[in-house]
């Protein structure tokens, strides 16, 4: 009997073998500048800078070029650009608060300021963007400005008081005492007092001023002339030319005091010849 024939096992398929892992990528080294914005990447690139000392060098350049460090340059605004001008005038010294300028720059340490007035001035030079270095100038050359104006009034006015004085007794001659009398008198009777006294004499004038209030004395009654016995203001030398002059005029209104005056055989030729004499000595000295 013939043995049958056994063929062979089919061998085990062999497992395909498993591919070696890929190694991770390696990450791109990081930019020497550190930035990560393209817009600064593109604007290192346009520049061609290959590194630090790349920028420094054209930094250096930058810096020679125009003459200073570059952080002091200023960027000009627009001339509608409220806001740049501002920002600009704030480098260049404006203060942050109108209060911050100095309004005594100029002035003796115990003179009085206008509170009022500095303040409205703190405001307009804080507007008009005024440094605080302008302002100094500015308000020191004002105050200095505004002493001189003071002190030369000051002597002007005394000045012109003391013409007036010598104007009065020209004018007044020997009635002067009595008008000055009368117009102190007036003064004190009106309740003035003398800041009140002093403010008029600088609006019209020492003269006006004491030839207004000496007659108003005269109206109040209390003018010192001596009166004869007949009723006749005296010549004690108290009147002045002008009073005499007005009782000379009077005098001649009455046409028995000229008949008396002309006629020498007249009772009362000497005294009407005292009194034109008196008159005449008062408006016509010598």
């Amino acid at each position: 009997m013939t043995d049958a024939v056994t063929p062979p096992a089919t061998p085990p398929a062999t497992p395909p073998a498993t591919p070696p892992a890929t190694p991770p990528a390696t990450p791109p080294a990081a930019a020497w500048h550190g930035y990560t914005e393209q817009a600064d990447i593109d604007y290192i690139a346009t520049k061609g800078w290959q590194g630090p000392a790349d920028a420094v060098k054209s930094y250096r350049s930058a810096e020679k070029l125009i003459g200073r460090n570059p952080d002091q340059l200023l960027v000009m605004p627009r001339a509608d650009d409220a806001d740049g001008t501002r920002a600009v005038l704030a480098k260049l010294g404006l203060p942050e608060k109108p209060d911050a300028y100095d309004m005594k720059i100029g002035l003796p340490k115990d003179a009085a300021v206008n509170d009022d007035f500095a303040k409205s001035m703190q405001g307009i030079l804080h507007k008009a963007g005024i440094t605080s270095g302008q302002a100094k100038q500015l308000v020191g050359d004002w105050n200095a400005m505004t002493l001189a104006q003071q002190t030369q009034a000051v002597k002007d006015y005394d000045l012109s008081v003391q013409s007036d004085k010598k104007a009065l007794l020209d004018e007044w001659k020997g009635g002067h005492d009595r008008m000055m009398n009368s117009a102190k008198h007036a003064v004190k009777s009106l309740g003035f007092e003398g800041d009140m006294i002093d403010a008029i004499e600088r609006q019209v004038g020492y003269a006006k001023t004491y030839k207004i209030f000496a007659d108003i004395g005269a109206k109040l009654g209390e003018d010192t002339f001596v009166r004869g016995g007949d009723g006749d203001r005296g010549f004690t030398g108290q009147l002045t030319p002008a009073e005499a002059k007005t009782q000379w005029e009077d005098f001649k209104a009455d046409p028995a005091n000229v008949k008396a005056l002309g006629d020498k055989s007249h009772p009362g030729h000497a005294r009407a010849k005292e009194k034109q004499n008196a008159w005449f000595k008062v408006m016509y000295p010598e």
